[in-house]
């Protein structure tokens, strides 16, 4: 018998570290975009929307991948998936690396890189099939690599000036190769191929199981749970979109001092990764729906106090902001987890609403700017979306707390008679 850690199986801890190095390895050239995007453009002679417009294709073509990603995880397993995933990772990184014109670095880095998105469901497909305890701890660790790589990367590469966009492209690379293929071929086993035949469910238990629903954007629309997950999501990606591309610049155009904006900058990527955790406790422990929507009760208050540009705003905003900022994603795909046989695919699509909210609430922002002068009207269409997400949540687990009441009292009445 496996020894267990933690009331799951050693064999489940080992993969999260796993795939915690391949999300970290994986997210390093979003890195590298950040910190060279100037030396990029220069050393090319392009103008920085070009170099702009290289993320965004990259997010795009992710966005679609996503759900033809998790189609094929449901077909072929995660473990095939996210190794050809983690190939177009490598090869992208190795094109910009060795690129010699900015028209090799857009194929490399917007369009081979943007392919791995079809393994941006792979890794939860894994954890919600590994972990049965600590799903929503487990899915905490993995979204902090994000963070803790921002955390970490940054500093280096700013603080070393010897190290050019190359070079970082190269370590990209190099680490992806050594992080993802060796682990994955060598140290990952499906459950399937770990479970024994004793273990395995009858097939009378197998139809004593309600029947989930089926993957598809029809259901996302009629089933009301899961177009809150989706709208949940979308708002999400939007809410990410709006504060990575704009929030220094709503500081600056408040007044904010430099010294004050780096603070919050720092406090806000603190209480990220102490949001995660703190979330991925609750949710393994109280009712998921009304965690989530607390959670964006949370963030309805943190885009008001923003909009009031008071003294203390840039604080209290990168304390409530920062603690929701990387939950939503693991806390909607639990609740999802268990509405669909096909979770591949179910996740995929649900990841392509969180990415279409990222690159909608980028692009909202400029022609609100445009339209108005400030960003003001864009904060407010944030809190309304969270406000609709919130409500969505608690009324879903209201009609499932009614539904499961009804079906006990129906029981009870079936069994007395």
């Amino acid at each position: 018998m496996e020894k267990m850690w933690f009331q799951e199986k050693r064999s489940a801890w080992m993969l999260l570290s796993i795939l915690w190095f391949i999300a970290f390895s994986g997210k390093l050239s979003r890195f590298v975009m950040a910190v060279f995007q100037v030396q990029i453009a220069d050393d090319f002679h392009i103008a920085r929307s070009l170099v702009a417009g290289a993320w965004s294709t990259n997010l795009l073509i992710t966005a679609f991948c996503a759900p033809i990603g998790g189609a094929l995880v449901d077909r072929y397993g995660a473990k095939k998936v996210l190794i050809l995933s983690s190939l177009f990772n490598i090869v992208g990184a190795a094109v910009v690396c060795l690129s010699s014109g900015p028209i090799w670095f857009y194929i490399g880095y917007g369009v081979i890189s943007g392919f791995s998105g079809i393994g941006a469901s792979t890794s939860y497909v894994l954890l919600f099939k590994w972990f049965k305890q600590h799903r929503a701890k487990a899915t905490a660790i993995l979204t902090s690599a994000s963070s803790i790589g921002l955390a970490i990367c940054t500093p280096v590469f700013v603080s070393n000036t010897w190290l050019t966009w190359q070079d970082a492209f190269l370590v990209t690379a190099v680490l992806g190769l050594i992080t993802t293929l060796p682990l994955f071929i060598v140290a990952m086993r499906s459950p399937d191929e770990t479970a024994k035949p004793s273990q395995e469910a009858t097939p009378a238990d197998k139809t004593k199981k309600p029947k989930k629903q089926g993957v598809g954007l029809v259901n996302f629309l009629k089933h009301p749970l899961l177009f809150i997950i989706s709208l949940a999501l979308f708002t999400c990606g939007f809410n990410m979109g709006t504060v990575e591309m704009n929030l220094v610049t709503i500081h600056q155009m408040a007044e904010v001092s430099p010294a004050v904006i780096a603070f919050v900058m720092s406090l806000l990527g603190i209480m990220e990764i102490t949001g995660v955790f703190a979330y991925g406790y609750v949710l393994d422990r109280m009712n998921k729906n009304m965690v989530m929507a607390l959670l964006y009760t949370v963030r309805i208050a943190a885009f008001f106090i923003l909009f009031l540009h008071l003294a203390w705003s840039p604080h209290i905003f990168a304390i409530l902001f920062g603690i929701t900022y990387l939950s939503a994603i693991p806390g909607g795909l639990l609740i999802a987890n268990d509405a669909f046989e096909e979770k591949g695919k179910a996740t995929g699509i649900l990841i392509m609403f969180h990415q279409a909210g990222g690159i909608v609430g980028a692009l909202v922002s400029g022609i609100f700017y445009d339209i108005f002068g400030n960003y003001q009207m864009l904060l407010l269409l944030n809190g309304a979306l969270c406000v609709l997400v919130a409500c969505g949540y608690y009324m879903t687990n209201k009609a499932n707390f009614a539904k499961k009441r009804f079906t006990t009292s129906a029981t009870r009445e079936t069994s007395q008679a």
